[in-house]
């Protein structure tokens, strides 16, 4: 793997940087895509995944592996389309479902995680446990932690601290979607255990526990989720701090 240092702050490099927005911001955001701009929800997820893939791929050699592990949700849906457009790519990638994806009103985790499971096999580790260990025992050149992002608001039982302990322990190097999970987003308080990450993929607009949890966040970048500009603009860097919670 190359050395995150060589990332640009955002990606693509031209996407602009912002202020942190709060869980519940980055929620309204996402909400105001939708209900007042008409972006569904699997768009802003396809941009997520194919920005991820990007920066997976700017991050390793052709030929190295990585190892993606999602989630039941939202988070877990942009880990099935990185994973989707690794293999669309050429790229050697493997998937690990440590829950199926949960039926949500608007599917789009759901409708990644069986568009992902056409181009690739994705391993059952709720249901096979011991297939985790085996995929980290491989040595992945990178682990791809989808499981948990701005939506955790309770501290990780079993078997999620099993399986970011087990992921901690095997050292290798972590890219989190969004923040390593088990790490509250406005705090930045560890919720029992927190995946140690050494790039963490900020979608959309970075959160308050990116720059209070270097020592989890690693290098930090945002990236492009396809939210209007009108929606993202009030949190740039170069303008005053929004008066109101934008949408």
């Amino acid at each position: 793997m190359r050395d995150p240092a060589c990332l640009p702050p955002t990606w693509p490099p031209a996407y602009p940087r912002h202020r942190p927005v709060e869980a519940a911001q980055a929620r309204a955001l996402d909400e105001s895509a939708a209900g007042a701009h008409g972006i569904p929800p699997l768009v802003l997820m396809e941009h997520a995944a194919a920005g991820l893939a990007a920066l997976v791929a700017a991050l390793l050699e052709p030929g190295e592996a990585t190892l993606v592990l999602c989630g039941p949700g939202n988070n877990g849906g942009d880990g099935y389309g990185l994973a989707r457009f690794l293999a669309s790519w050429g790229r050697p990638v493997a998937c690990l479902a440590l829950a199926p994806p949960a039926a949500r009103p608007d599917a789009a985790a759901l409708l990644e995680g069986r568009l992902a499971a056409m181009a690739l096999p994705v391993g059952d580790a709720h249901a096979e446990p011991g297939l985790l260990g085996e995929a980290l025992a491989r040595r992945p050149a990178l682990v791809v932690d989808a499981l948990f992002g701005v939506g955790l608001a309770r501290p990780l039982g079993a078997p999620w601290a099993e399986a970011v302990a087990l992921l901690n322990a095997s050292g290798g190097p972590v890219l989190a979607v969004d923040l390593p999970s088990g790490l509250e987003a406005d705090s930045g308080r560890e919720l029992g255990v927190a995946v140690r990450a050494r790039v963490t993929a900020a979608m959309g607009l970075p959160k308050p526990a990116h720059a209070l949890r270097p020592d989890l966040c690693g290098r930090v970048v945002e990236v492009d989720i396809g939210l209007p500009r009108a929606l993202h603009a009030p949190w740039l860097l170069d303008r005053p701090l929004p008066g109101a919670s934008p949408g």
